[in-house]
């Protein structure tokens, strides 16, 4: 492997000079001794590669290359990329066979390099989209190179004849891939931010950008901060824009994760949106909803190349901003406690609400059709585990305190054994304590403590996800349904009610449905300050 570095840089001085006038009868001169400075420019570049000598077809070889400002200069980035086969005789050959090509590039980070080709020219360059500032490093270009094992050596055959057995000889006839060296050559180029487009003369062929987009929970985890309590979160001084970090205990072990609290916090995000078509002129904006952040959390889901394992991830979770236009069942079966009466089963698996958030939502068919996810809020979400414990009346503590709460929601305990405790899926709805650790760290000591006793029309502080669960079209605060069973019956299944309290409900009757769905842990905020005047741009 050969590795050329070219280094780019413009450097432009201005310099006065100054004229000595002579007079009559009385000169001067004065001299002064102007120093320039300049900054110090420099590039390192990071390479993991092991040259192969006995490459086959089908052999992966690992290759990874990263560009770092090792100066003090503000610099742009691209690589070069040039492939050469020569045969064993020395003759160059094709890169491709037929319609196979014959090394494979596995160039990834496809958002942060961006290919240009070069009229009449056999090699590209792969441009870095973003200012890469002094200590920054790029991300990589790409991670392997394989031989196509679809690539056949060309050979020259003879056949002889004896006692009638024919025999046929073949070897490599020297022109062919076998007994060839490939060579890919990446050239680094940089050159100082502010003079790419001349030096380079990309005009406005490419345009870097100053900052690259953090993946979303990176962003939102630099506004998040852990204060034991909130003393006066109504004022006009307190930091509601900001998520708030909590450490709960279940089964003996710690989970953390992220929220947005108390009345009005900064979480507001565009969300299923259309996605821009040619030819056609809209605001984007304008075809969104507008969504918000619960916050970020721990998120297991199965691993797609073992189906016996889960993957832990931190993933941000959203929530519709308003519960859907028309209020629903969350269930229809007949339970088993109740099989004369159509009660609804408190099985979240196969149940009415399921399926629909499942099925026609997510889709955007039958009854969700002017309402459902769009394919751009599919292609940002991904399958979670959520898990289906349930909760058990206690009539000194009710449902217990939110912490408790949080725990049996992930907890073990249902109605029977043969109900589910965990469920893997696109879309769910909240839990309890979403809604409730809202009122944590002392935005509400009452809602939060005992939420089953929390009635925020009569309190003077209230939590966002109350503020905003109501039913489009409607005036006042409804009703909204969890996805959490009562574990001491077949079919109570909990809600919020109207002021604000925890309860529990058949799920034959209808009532408000806030989506939920966890973003994948790629998705990056590109801009916004997530107030309700100007809600975070998703990536």
């Amino acid at each position: 492997m050969k590795n050329n570095k070219s280094l780019a840089v413009l450097l432009l001085l201005s310099i006065g000079g100054i004229i000595g006038l002579t007079m009559a009868y009385f000169s001067s001169s004065t001299t002064f001794e102007n120093v320039f400075e300049t900054l110090e420019y420099g590039t390192t570049y990071i390479e993991k590669f092991v040259s192969p000598d006995n490459w086959l077809p089908g052999d992966v070889t690992e290759k990874t290359l990263q560009v770092k400002n090792s100066g003090n200069v503000d610099e742009a980035v691209r690589v070069k990329v040039e492939e050469n086969w020569t045969s064993k005789r020395g003759t160059t050959l094709s890169l491709t066979q037929g319609d196979n090509v014959a090394a494979l590039i596995n160039f990834i980070n496809d958002d942060d390099w961006t290919k240009l080709t070069v009229d009449g020219e056999d090699y590209y360059y792969y441009y870095y989209n973003y200012k890469l500032k002094p200590d920054q490093v790029t991300s990589k270009l790409l991670d392997k190179v394989t031989f196509n094992p679809l690539i056949n050596a060309k050979t020259t055959c003879t056949e002889t004849i004896e006692d009638g057995v024919t025999t046929r000889v073949c070897n490599s006839n020297g022109e062919g891939y076998d007994g060839a060296t490939y060579t890919l050559t990446l050239t680094i180029e940089t050159v100082q931010y502010n003079k790419y487009q001349e030096a380079w003369k990309t005009g406005n062929t490419i345009t870097l950008l100053d900052e690259k987009p953090k993946m979303a929970t990176e962003y939102l985890s630099e506004n998040a901060t852990n204060p034991s309590t909130i003393t006066s979160y109504n004022d006009e001084n307190a930091d509601k824009g900001k998520m708030f970090i909590f450490n709960h205990t279940v089964n003996g072990n710690t989970v953390t994760d992220a929220r947005y609290i108390g009345d009005s916090p900064n979480n507001y995000v565009y969300f299923n949106c259309d996605e821009p078509q040619e030819g056609v002129e809209y605001n984007y904006v304008d075809s969104c909803e507008i969504w918000r952040i619960l916050g970020t959390f721990e998120v297991e889901r199965t691993d797609p190349s073992d189906s016996t394992k889960t993957i832990t991830e931190t993933r941000m979770k959203l929530v519709r901003g308003t519960s859907l236009s028309s209020a629903r069942m969350w269930d229809n079966r007949n339970s088993e406690q109740y099989s004369s009466g159509n009660y609804g089963k408190n099985d979240w698996n196969g149940s009415l609400m399921q399926t629909f958030l499942t099925g026609d939502y997510y889709n955007r068919t039958g009854e969700a059709a002017n309402n459902g996810l769009k394919a751009s809020a599919r292609e940002r979400i991904e399958d979670a585990i959520f898990y289906l414990g349930g909760g058990i009346y206690d009539s000194t503590s009710h449902w217990g305190n939110t912490e408790e709460i949080y725990a049996w929601e992930r907890g073990t305990e249902v109605y029977n054994e043969t109900r589910p405790t965990r469920w893997e899926g696109s879309v769910a709805l909240m839990y309890p304590s979403d809604m409730y650790m809202t009122y944590a760290k002392g935005v509400d000591n009452t809602c939060y403590n005992d939420p089953s006793s929390c009635n925020s029309t009569l309190l003077a502080t209230t939590g966002w996800i109350y503020n905003s669960n109501i039913l489009e079209g409607r005036s006042t605060n409804d009703t909204t349904w969890f996805v959490s069973p009562i574990a001491g019956g077949s079919h109570g299944i909990f809600y919020a009610v109207g002021n604000g309290f925890l309860g529990s409900h058949t799920g034959y009757d209808k009532y408000g449905v806030r989506p939920v769905v966890y973003l994948k842990s790629s998705v990056k905020i590109k801009e916004g300050t997530g107030e309700v005047g100007s809600p975070y741009i998703l990536k």
